[in-house]
């Protein structure tokens, strides 16, 4: 929570790593037997300095994770199994860490402009 940059109303703000952020809430979905089956599908593809409407910035691979939620709130059996992404995202979801990190380290090491 925090104040609007525009407004100065209450609203909302985002983590930076929308992609772990998106891990937890399937991660926790998923540990809770709340879902049935969880897939990954093709997004908008991978952004490295994006920026909210509220100017809160934030990077993610652009992938979409659908997960089918448990009927009337029964929890499942067992924990849903994911459907492996094609063999393109599973090679950008290997390398995607590693140039976010790679970048972010950059970032670092720039002087700032003036």
């Amino acid at each position: 929570m925090g104040l609007s940059h525009d407004t100065g109303q209450v609203t909302h703000h985002i983590a930076a790593n929308v992609d772990a952020e998106r891990g937890r809430l399937i991660g926790d979905l998923n540990s809770a037997r709340m879902v049935t089956g969880i897939e990954q599908w093709q997004g908008i593809g991978p952004t490295l300095n994006g920026r909210n409407g509220e100017g809160d910035p934030y990077h993610t691979d652009g992938e979409i994770w659908a997960a089918t939620l448990v009927v009337g709130g029964k929890p499942a059996a067992q924990a849903a199994q994911t459907v492996s992404p094609p063999l393109l995202i599973q090679a950008k979801d290997t390398l995607w860490p590693q140039i976010v990190s790679a970048v972010r380290g950059a970032e670092k090491l720039e002087p700032p402009s003036k």
